[in-house]
């Protein structure tokens, strides 16, 4: 029955996208001929002309026509050139996945142009419709399935799609879904008689031709900027509309770098909206979602049961948000049209024990309203930034609580299972829109310092005679690295946990775990620790006067799950966008090394200062009498790196892993007399046994 009522709806849609037609003012940007595509195609040129590229965009050109209500009706045509195997294989079956409660998707028409000229149109009556594959969240997404008939490198494809509704839903419609009304009728604006949206004009593909026009009602002008770039543009007063152009040519594919910055963040971007400014956004989102917050007396019961005993407000605050993050697993099932990001009734997900962010969001709003506090839902984009433009830029939602003081305190309980964190370090100085009442501008998270994010080693290390090291290690670990450790250990079955230890100690090959303790990961009241004792026999190598050794601790131990993102891939030279890291960060080491008698230091790593404008680090070794200490700090200012600060990044972080691998050289007294720059050439040449 609901395919029946999608297909029906379909046919609607079908019928009003024919009905537009282009407009016939003189200048405005048209929608490209038969001759003219059949020009570009025979110009485009081959593989080697796109920088190997599988493929190549030759025209992608889309007219939008928007209503009074804020509905649109999208009609696009795309032109994709084949230039190697794997974009053969790459199209090979046009699929088109769509939301049912908030779009109707046509394909009007397929076309191949052959190599050779001749032109073959692709049946769309063949088209198939199924489920389409989800993941964590179930919202009954289908996909429209074309297989395409065989073909050859040098074909070109000609698709051509109209498409109405709207890409982000907030709130449950009122229709429920019945069949017979046009797709008017079914698919509703979330923000009635306002339209938004954002695309990008450069992606992984390379473009030829790329043009965007919106038809918006003379009495609907809308606002616009275009970020990271330019582009040509124009603006035209038909007969019944106004018609925005923007066009670019040439438009290279992005070569993507590890852990770059969001593409959103980076490529020229249109962003587009009808609503006037931020506060409206604001208040309308928190006047449709204000009702969903009421609480029953299972819930009431629930938060005295969690704040049972504390008396301090933060740590009831905080005890609520624990309970919410580890409690409400994070899945999403369809409740009704327009699921989106709609915000599910707290006692609907207290009920169902899961949701996603925006359920666990309201759960979150709900308790702490039950404690009296002003506490309202927020979006926000994670992963990349929300410009002034008050289109809809958001991919979460998140909970904001207005302190005594008037100011705004952040909460996401979505980001904190497993985490001492109230609002991820990883998305500092992210764009927020807070729903409230009067209304609220677009703001930022919190920025979190280094210091919030340490990751500290401490240890107390001796040598034996024989070359055997003991190392007592203190580690502590808060912010993003203390987050990392509660999940690492969290989600590891209890029996495994020593293993997984001492698999990560990274201070000798044979190394052994004497000793362990270590926080209960569980433990919100307190940052994360580890304490060990470590053994590792032949530690110090050599023979004669000449023994050699190196820093314990500058290995970093547990280093592979409490902060990863230190061994993000540096191979590149240089860098054309951001570098992304999990957090700000601050690592300190701090060891003393006790020497057996008779031993006397006489090489030790050079001192580092190194500073740029986000990264530094400094090293210092002192030899003492029978011993030598060391400190090594490290200091990163931003989760981001710019792509101009990346050759200092880069400079501090290799220089940081040298130091694990610099030996440190003793001459033991009665031992064969040899200089410490004789060592260090034996050492070169591989006559000392440096393993």
């Amino acid at each position: 029955m609901r395919r029946m009522t999608i297909m029906a709806v379909w046919c609607c849609a079908l019928a009003l996208t024919w009905g537009f037609v282009q407009s016939s003012v003189a200048g405005v940007p048209q929608a490209a001929t038969a001759d003219e595509i059949k020009a570009m195609i025979a110009a485009a040129g081959d593989a080697k002309d796109y920088d190997k590229a599988a493929i190549a965009i030759v025209l992608d050109e889309a007219d939008v026509y928007v209503q009074d209500s804020g509905l649109a009706t999208t009609v696009s045509c795309q032109v994709i050139k084949i230039l190697t195997d794997a974009g053969v294989k790459s199209r090979s079956v046009l699929r088109q996945e769509f939301d049912p409660d908030t779009n109707r998707v046509t394909v009007k028409s397929v076309r191949i142009h052959r190599k050779g000229g001749a032109v073959e149109d692709v049946p769309v009556s063949e088209m198939l419709m199924q489920s389409a594959k989800q993941h964590m969240i179930y919202w009954g997404n289908l996909q429209q399935v074309l297989p395409m008939p065989r073909l050859n490198v040098g074909d070109c494809l000609e698709i051509r799609i109209s498409k109405i509704g709207f890409n982000i839903a907030y709130l449950a419609s009122s229709d429920d879904g019945a069949a017979g009304g046009g797709a008017e009728e079914t698919l509703q604006p979330p923000m009635p008689g306002h339209w938004y949206e954002s695309t990008l004009f450069q992606g992984n593909t390379p473009i030829i031709k790329k043009r965007y026009s919106v038809h918006m009602p003379l009495d609907k002008p809308v606002q616009y900027q275009v970020y990271n770039g330019t582009l040509q543009s124009s603006l035209w007063f038909g007969e019944e509309t106004l018609i925005y152009s923007w066009w670019a040519e040439d438009i290279p594919a992005v070569k993507s770098e590890p852990r770059m910055t969001s593409l959103d963040d980076n490529v020229t971007k249109l962003v587009m909206a009808t609503v006037p400014d931020w506060p409206m956004k604001s208040r309308w989102f928190h006047g449709v979602n204000e009702p969903q917050f009421e609480a029953d007396d299972a819930i009431r019961a629930q938060v005295a049961e969690i704040t049972a005993g504390l008396d301090d407000e933060d740590a009831k605050i905080e005890a609520c948000l624990h309970w919410v993050a580890d409690n409400i697993r994070y899945y999403g099932t369809s409740r009704g049209p327009c699921e989106g990001f709609t915000l599910h009734t707290g006692i609907e997900t207290f009920h169902d024990k899961g949701g996603v962010c925006k359920d666990i969001a309201g759960m979150l709003v709900t308790m702490l309203r039950v404690l009296g506090h002003e506490v309202y839902p927020s979006l926000t984009m994670a992963g990349s930034r929300v410009e002034k433009i008050p289109a809809d830029q958001f991919n979460h939602t998140v909970c904001v609580m207005r302190k005594k003081d008037g100011t705004f305190r952040v909460l996401d309980p979505t980001w904190s299972p497993h985490s001492r964190e109230v609002w991820s370090s990883w998305e500092a100085l992210q764009g927020l829109v807070y729903g409230t009442p009067g209304g609220e501008d677009l703001t930022l998270s919190p920025y979190f310092p280094p210091e919030h994010s340490t990751l500290a080693y401490s240890g107390q290390s001796e040598i034996a005679e024989d070359g055997t090291l003991t190392s007592k290690i203190v580690v502590d670990a808060s912010g993003s690295p203390g987050t990392s450790y509660r999940r690492k250990i969290g989600r590891t079955p209890a029996p495994d946990h020593r293993g997984l230890f001492e698999e990560s100690l990274h201070i000798a090959p044979n190394a052994r775990l004497e000793e362990l303790d270590y926080s209960d990961p569980l433990d919100y009241s307190r940052d994360s620790q580890v304490k060990m004792t470590v053994t590792a026999a032949g530690f110090a190598v050599g023979e004669g006067e000449t023994r050699m050794f190196r820093l314990p601790l500058a290995s970093r131990p547990l280093e592979g799950f409490l902060s990863p993102d230190l061994n993000y891939p540096i191979k590149l030279k240089e860098r054309k966008f951001g570098f992304r890291l999990r957090a700000a960060r601050l690592l300190k080491i701090e060891e003393t090394v006790k020497l057996p008698p008779g031993w006397e230091v006489v090489h030790v790593p050079d001192a580092e200062t190194l500073k740029s404008g986000q990264t530094s680090l400094t090293f210092e070794v002192t030899p003492g009498d029978g011993e030598l200490t060391y400190r090594c700090e490290m200091v990163i200012k931003s989760n981001i790196i710019p792509a101009d600060d990346y050759k200092g990044h880069k400079k501090a972080i290799e220089a940081l892993k040298r130091l694990a691998d610099e030996w440190i050289v003793c001459r033991v007294v009665g031992g064969e007399t040899k200089g410490a720059q004789q060592v260090m050439a034996d050492v070169e040449i591989g006559e000392v046994d440096h393993d």
